[in-house]
């Protein structure tokens, strides 16, 4: 316990009262700072979700914190030597944002023996604040050493809950006593691998246009459905139906020739498989044309803006209606959009084993009017991004799966260039209890959030509904 000594004699002072002459006894403020910094740090100790143990006696260290995991309440034997010094007053240097504190080299050599990290607690208990260092991390520096001065950051060495984490990385840097160990038990795992159909072929034309935008603006002028599942290499265009059948038409000048996706696919020739898969990724965006953009810059796909501007959902994979457009509008005025959130869509072909599969990395797209980008986009996405968990991805992933397969020519549905099958899975003899994985270091209520919360069809993920872009403007 962190005591004013003076002369070897605790701070426990006699005095005589002023009618009686008895000597009534009587504690020392600086004995009461003192107490209350330790009881500030047992408070966020337990608020950390560890185990906080106090020494009666001690010659710089107040006391120790235990690591304890925080689902299981299981304890590893790693622990951490905490030094106490609290003051209601201003500490050397303090302003707003940092002060220092100097140690006494006797102090410094009694703790840089200590084979477990100690930790040096300054506080100001009365208001209940606390800021802490690793010593041996710190004065590891000579100079540090040399000085004796420790600086701290105030806004970074906070001494609360949200230091857990933190903390349990410095006592077992190795995870050995917090990381969930998998358990003996069968699990089923999804993958974002689409299994995928490709055609047998492919059209090879002779063309006389160099640029793609040419082909684009040819097409534009026949008059037709502008194809975008084309290629053109070396004065060629290759095309997944017969271009004379397309708007591509006016864009060539010979007779086409069919080639085997199969040989482009064997092929030793590392242009000729390069051409295949631009070939695949131009067949996914003409598959999706009549629901999706493209984001040229961002290279992926995202649902447009409806008429009017109404919500849009369609079907996930569980069957639950996904949102897929929505606008948000502003606070002040509840007519004019903010910003408008755009299911998206990243992806990537691979060969394995023979076999073609789609990675699918479901993302977002983030516009000021459903057209044009908002210039918030970036902050938007990164939002949204910390916000999500395994089932927000999981379930995105399959609502992506479900909607490419409903583009294979069923009843209502185009028919597609490429067949979308089922995402493929795997099982596994081992698993990992999701509530502890997926549990924060702190074990603070509300940090625990659990897959069931976000399958719900008023939480796509909306960044407009996390107060910190309550205000965002587009």
């Amino acid at each position: 316990m962190a005591r004013v000594v003076t002369c070897g004699i605790p701070a426990v002072m006699t005095s005589l009262t002023r009618n009686e002459g008895c000597p009534l006894k009587k504690i020392d403020a600086s004995a009461q700072i003192g107490d209350g910094g330790i009881a500030l740090i047992h408070q966020q100790v337990n608020k950390m979700g560890f185990v906080w143990h106090e020494r009666k006696t001690d010659a710089g260290i107040d006391g120790e914190i235990e690591l304890r995991n925080p689902v299981t309440g299981e304890v590893a034997n790693r622990l951490i030597l905490v030094q106490s010094k609290a003051r209601n007053r201003r500490f050397s240097g303090e302003n707003d944002r940092s002060f220092h504190f100097i140690c006494e080299p006797a102090d410094v050599a009694y703790w840089m023996s200590a084979e477990d990290p100690v930790l040096l607690v300054c506080s100001h208990p009365q208001v209940g604040q606390a800021w802490w260092m690793h010593v041996q991390g710190w004065f590891g520096d000579p100079a540090h050493r040399a000085s004796g001065r420790i600086d701290f950051d105030k806004n970074t060495q906070r001494f609360d809950a949200d230091a857990a984490h933190r903390l349990l990385n410095l006592a077992d840097p190795h995870g050995r006593a917090h990381v969930p160990v998998a358990e003996y038990r069968e699990e089923t795992l999804t993958s974002n691998l689409l299994a995928v159909a490709v055609p047998g072929l492919v059209y090879r034309t002779p063309t006389q246009l160099q640029d793609p935008r040419e082909i684009y603006e040819r097409q534009r002028e026949a008059g037709d459905a502008v194809r975008h599942d084309f290629v053109r290499d070396g004065g060629q265009l290759y095309s997944w139906l017969p271009p004379r059948d397309t708007a591509l038409a006016a864009a060539v000048s010979g007779t086409s020739i069919k080639v085997s996706t199969a040989h482009l696919a064997a092929s030793r020739k590392a242009a000729e498989q390069r051409l295949l898969v631009q070939l695949l990724n131009v067949a996914l965006r003409q598959d999706v044309t009549a629901d999706c953009d493209w984001h040229n810059g961002r290279k992926f796909v995202y649902f447009r803006a409806t008429a009017g501007f109404a919500p849009r959902r369609i079907r996930g994979g569980s069957g639950r209606q996904r949102l897929v457009f929505n606008p948000r509008y502003k606070d002040s005025a509840p007519t004019e959009i903010r910003y408008c959130q755009h299911a998206a869509l990243e992806w990537q072909f691979l060969l394995a084993d023979g076999q073609w599969l789609c990675a699918l990395t479901p993302t977002y797209h983030y516009t000021r009017d459903g057209y044009h980008e908002s210039r918030y986009a970036s902050e938007l996405l990164s939002g949204i991004k910390r916000l999500e968990r395994n089932a927000a991805v999981y379930h995105k992933t399959r609502m992506w799966g479900a909607y490419l397969r409903s583009r294979n020519g069923e009843p209502g549905a185009r028919q597609a260039i490429l067949e979308y099958g089922f995402l493929l899975t795997y099982t596994a003899d081992r698993g990992i209890d999701d509530a502890a994985w997926l549990a924060e270091p702190s074990g603070l209520p509300g940090e625990t959030g659990t897959d069931d919360d976000l399958d719900h069809d008023d939480q796509d993920g909306d960044p407009a509904d996390d107060p910190a872009f309550s205000e965002v403007g587009a």
